[in-house]
């Protein structure tokens, strides 16, 4: 985005071992860091009278929901996220981690708080107008529609949302080095290309490397994050996945990707399991509901501008102090 940008601190999780998603340490960690959160709220508030915007848009981020939940005098505010589907009558349910899914409900509706909430989805399903839930397909990056993915692939692509699930890849290879592997991870301090032996090698984190070879590979075994299991699903690319210890929403996104015949799905990156994936997935209804997202988003932004002039005394009179401003 062509625009100055500057970095409010915002809630996090704690990682153990990194791999799995700490609790405890997270709660810790924000009780810890609750002050700087009190700034950055008031300094996105600062932000929002400075730059004085037409409509807010909020990539599931906590402070910005919270904004919206204690200032009535501003823009509308639209959120995304996948995250939105957690509960929608379409989508997968998860066993266990009870406690889990309670505190991502919990989460979930502080960050949509007085808020129009995109709920991305992986496929198409009914608005609940009711809870100001709107359906649209996921958003990419525009580079994934200018690739052409090669359906004859050799190798094995492996991503890595902690590095410390390195270990894994790295003791299955040595049973299996015939297998050509390319790992990308979040190792600090890591080299931008580690090559381990002939067959596997390990590359720091870069998104436009990762989508090139993603388009060349033949599989792809990764933690359950919601934007690459599209990116793969767009191109057809079969998915072994580990969704990350404790992390229910990745759970989620792998119980739903399985459901849908994208994946398989494991504890551990035991990748002996890639041999129970197709050749490639049948990807021709995921494909048409992308070509729909552009229409989504824009009309769901005039939505919500034209309902928050129409019904909102508050907005009426920011939009008029805008005008005085100018």
């Amino acid at each position: 985005m062509q625009m100055p940008i500057e970095e409010i601190p915002t809630i996090n999780f704690t990682f153990r071992n990194n791999r799995k998603v700490a609790l405890p340490a997270t709660v810790a960690s924000l009780v810890r860091r609750l002050p700087k959160f009190w700034r950055g709220l008031r300094r996105l508030k600062a932000i929002v009278r400075e730059s004085q915007p037409d409509v807010i848009l909020n990539f599931f981020e906590a402070l910005t929901g919270i904004y919206a939940l204690t200032n009535r005098r501003r823009p509308p505010v639209i959120v995304f996220g996948h995250q939105f589907m957690l509960g929608h009558p379409q989508f997968v349910r998860a066993p266990g981690l009870r406690l889990q899914q309670l505190g991502m409900k919990w989460y979930v509706k502080l960050v949509g708080a007085a808020s129009t909430r995109l709920a991305l989805s992986f496929y198409e399903a009914q608005d609940l107008p009711r809870k100001n839930i709107k359906v649209c397909p996921p958003l990419l990056r525009k580079q994934i529609f200018e690739m052409h993915p090669n359906p004859d692939g050799k190798f094995v692509l492996v991503y890595l949302l902690n590095h410390g699930y390195a270990e894994q890849i790295i003791a299955w290879h040595m049973r299996n080095p015939q297998t050509a592997i390319h790992c990308f991870y979040d190792k600090p301090g890591a080299p931008a290309e580690w090559k381990l032996d002939n067959t596997l090698t390990f590359h720091r984190l870069d998104g436009d490397k990762f989508l090139r070879m993603m388009a060349e590979c033949k599989q792809i075994a990764c933690t359950a994050g919601f934007e690459s299991l599209c990116e793969a699903a767009f191109m057809g690319k079969p998915l072994f996945l580990v969704p990350v210890e404790n992390h229910v929403e990745q759970r989620l996104n792998a119980l739903d990707a399985t459901r849908l015949g994208w994946a398989v799905m494991d504890d551990r990156f035991n990748l002996d399991r890639l041999s129970e994936l197709p050749e490639r997935i049948n990807n021709a209804r995921f494909r048409a509901w992308l070509g729909r997202a552009d229409s989504i988003l824009m009309n769901t932004i005039e939505e919500a501008v034209t309902r928050a002039e129409e019904g909102s005394h508050h907005f009426k009179r920011w939009r008029e102090q805008k005008s005085g401003a100018r």
